[in-house]
């Protein structure tokens, strides 16, 4: 039952996010957006792999989570300095 409402509301609050990364009014929000939108996706596997009694999606879920911080960082350096590297 819990389970199953946070999964649901899990999943409403990656669609909304999602509309803001495509709408949002700047970059800025759409970078903060974008970084939500990892963290829910990360707790909506977490939520499946409780759910499935699948170890395998735990897996992905970190890895997801690794990338959207790398990315999350990247696009702010791009924001911020014009270039991701030196």
């Amino acid at each position: 039952m819990i389970l199953n409402l946070a999964t649901v509301i899990v999943t409403l609050s990656v669609l909304l996010v999602a509309y803001r990364v495509l709408r949002g009014p700047s970059w800025g929000d759409r970078i903060m957006a974008f970084d939500f939108l990892s963290v829910n996706l990360v707790v909506l596997f977490a939520l499946l792999a409780v759910r499935l009694h699948l170890l395998v999606m735990l897996d992905a879920a970190l890895v997801l989570s690794l990338l959207g911080f790398l990315s999350t960082v990247a696009l702010t350096r791009y924001l911020l300095l014009g270039r991701v590297m030196r």
